[in-house]
C-alpha cells in the first residue's frame, strides 16, 4: 500500500480547479518561481513530476485469484439461521451479483465478508488475506458501500474524502487528483464543505463512493445495492465505471434485490433465498436450468417460490 502504480493521467489533472492545481504543485513541492504562471505550463509541470515518480515505482499491483473467496459460511443470530453453507467466489475481472428477497442472507453476508460481523463458522478471505487472523490487512483491501449508509456526521465531504485517502495510505497528489475526477463524475463539487450530516441520502452515497474510489485501481468492492438512492445521472456513471473496473480487472460483488440492475452488470450471478443458495451461473447457464424462464426475472422467481400465475 501507498505506492502510485498507476499514471495519473492528464486529463485528470487539467479538470482540476486552479486552487486545486496550486495545492498539487505544493504537495509535489515543485519550485515555481514565476510569480504568473500560465495554467497549461502548470499542468506541464505537475505531469513531468509525477511521470518521474511514477518511473520509481514498483510492480503494478495485481489481485490475489479468487479476490473474494468465502467457503462454508454459516451465521446464526441465536436461533435463527441468516446464512447456511454459502461458498462465493469471485475473480479479478468480473462482477458477481448476489441475488435475493429481502431476507435473503445478502447483506449479512457482506457484513461477514468485510469484518463487520463475524461468522458462526466459515472461512472468509480477501485478496488471499483471511478476514479472522488478519483482518487489518484484508480490510485495507476492500471499498464497502452498504445498504444504509452511514458516516461521520461532523466531517465536511472533503474532509471525509481526505480521511479515506489516509486510511488507505494514498499519496497525497494521488487523492488530489481523484477526489476531483469522482467528484465530478458523482456531480458533489457544491457539496464538498457541507457536513455529511446535512446530505440527502443520494449524496451521502456519492460521498462514499468518491471515498472508495480515492485510491487507485484495482478493486475489491463489496457494494450493498449501489444504485439505490443514486438519480439516473449518478446511476448511469457508476455502472458504466465499475464495468471499466471489471475490464481493467477489479473483482466486484455486488447484492441486490433490483434484477434490473444485476441483469445489466454482472457476468454470473449467485441466487439466495431464505439464507441458502438455490441458483447459480451465468444468465445463460440460469435459463438453461429453467425450462420456462426467458429472462433473469423468471429464473429468479421461479427459483424462489415459483412464477406468480
Amino acid at each position: 500500500m501507498g505506492e502510485n502504480h498507476h499514471l495519473i493521467e492528464r486529463a485528470n489533472v487539467e479538470q482540476m480547479k486552479n486552487k486545486e492545481l496550486l495545492r498539487l504543485a505544493q504537495t509535489l513541492k515543485l519550485s515555481i518561481l514565476d510569480r504568473k504562471i500560465l495554467r497549461e505550463e502548470l499542468v506541464d509541470k505537475i505531469m513531468k513530476e509525477i511521470d518521474f515518480r511514477n518511473e520509481a515505482d514498483g510492480p503494478e499491483f495485481i489481485l490475489h485469484t479468487p479476490a473474494i473467496n468465502i467457503e462454508s459460511l454459516i451465521k446464526r443470530f441465536g436461533k435463527k439461521v441468516a446464512v447456511w453453507g454459502l461458498n462465493l467466489q469471485v475473480n479479478p475481472g468480473e462482477i458477481v451479483g448476489l441475488v435475493g428477497p429481502n431476507g435473503a442472507g445478502k447483506t449479512t453476508t457482506l457484513r461477514i465478508l468485510t469484518g463487520i460481523i463475524k461468522p458462526t463458522s466459515g472461512s472468509v478471505e480477501v485478496n488471499g488475506f483471511d478476514m479472522l487472523s488478519d483482518p487489518i490487512r484484508a480490510k485495507s483491501t476492500i471499498g464497502y458501500i452498504p445498504e444504509k449508509p452511514t458516516c461521520y456526521p461532523s466531517l465536511t465531504v472533503r474532509e471525509y474524502i481526505t480521511f479515506m485517502a489516509r486510511i488507505y495510505e494514498v499519496p497525497a497528489e494521488v487523492a488530489l487528483v481523484r477526489m476531483r475526477q469522482f467528484v465530478d463524475m458523482f456531480q458533489l463539487d457544491e457539496f464538498l464543505d457541507s457536513y455529511i450530516g446535512t446530505l440527502s441520502k443520494g449524496n451521502l452515497q456519492r460521498a462514499l463512493l468518491v471515498g472508495i474510489f480515492v485510491r487507485n485501481p484495482p478493486y475489491v468492492l463489496a457494494l450493498d445495492e449501489p444504485i439505490y438512492g443514486l438519480d439516473p445521472r449518478g446511476a448511469w456513471n457508476l455502472k458504466a465505471y465499475l464495468k471499466q473496473l471489471r475490464d481493467e480487472g477489479s473483482a466486484i460483488l455486488i447484492s441486490t434485490h433490483i434484477l434490473e440492475v444485476a441483469a445489466d452488470l454482472c457476468d454470473r450471478f449467485v441466487i439466495m433465498n431464505e439464507s441458502t443458495v438455490v441458483g447459480r451461473g451465468t444468465l445463460d447457464e440460469l435459463l438453461a436450468s429453467q425450462e420456462n424462464a426467458t429472462n433473469l426475472e423468471e429464473v429468479f422467481l421461479s427459483l424462489t417460490g415459483g412464477i406468480p400465475q
